[in-house]
């Protein structure tokens, strides 16, 4: 008798023993799919605010543009929205600048606003997709000098090309982490702009 006693208090050990054991690898799974999930969450809200940066560009970007077109209409003069960078280079990556020809004896054209993509808050994670875009695109002046890219408003008319073409082009911005993800900003030969994400509906974006 006691003999069996013994023997069940040892296989009631053992259960006990086993019945922790898988409860402590349960816990081991659980907490393994909640950092698996907390990693996805995470990606997503990054992706998520990548996203949330590329529309405050394309929005700007637009803005300006029209703010260009206001400010050439008020003031009866060329007004330009351009790339930022030096005579020698200039690339939407930087940002862009807002200027009026004035061609006084000091000076050709005044800077009235500038945005910068490497500063602030950005800090350069939106860059121009350069291997989506042809070489005509991003606002290139084919018919200019060393192909300047520009966008050029006179008395607030639509944005003319230096031959008097109508400008319609394009420029598309990519986030530097997550490349696949990109914003076409269009402006249409007469003047309309819009802005359209590729992922969402390709069809907008042609």
């Amino acid at each position: 008798m006691e003999k069996a006693l013994t023997a069940l208090a040892v296989f009631t050990r053992f259960a006990n023993l086993s019945t922790k054991g898988f409860t402590l690898i349960e816990v081991l799974i659980c907490l393994g799919m909640m950092a698996a999930m907390s990693a996805i969450a995470a990606h997503l809200f990054s992706e998520q605010i990548a996203l949330l940066q590329l529309d405050e560009v394309s929005y700007a970007f637009m803005q300006d543009a029209q703010l260009a077109r206001q400010l050439s209409r008020q003031t009866n003069q060329t007004v330009t929205l351009k790339p930022l960078g030096n005579a020698e280079f200039r690339d939407w990556s930087y940002g862009w600048e807002i200027t009026q020809d004035v061609f006084s004896s000091e000076e050709a054209f005044k800077t009235l606003k500038q945005y910068s993509l490497h500063g602030g808050h950005l800090k350069g994670r939106i860059q121009v997709a350069q291997n989506s875009l042809k070489d005509s695109q991003q606002f290139t002046d084919m018919s200019a000098p060393h192909k300047a890219r520009h966008i050029s408003f006179q008395s607030g008319n639509v944005a003319l090309l230096r031959n008097g073409g109508f400008v319609a082009n394009r420029i598309i911005w990519q986030h530097r982490q997550y490349p696949h993800l990109q914003m076409h900003v269009i402006l249409g030969p007469g003047g309309r702009w819009r802005s359209c994400n590729p992922n969402r509906d390709n069809q907008k974006c042609l």
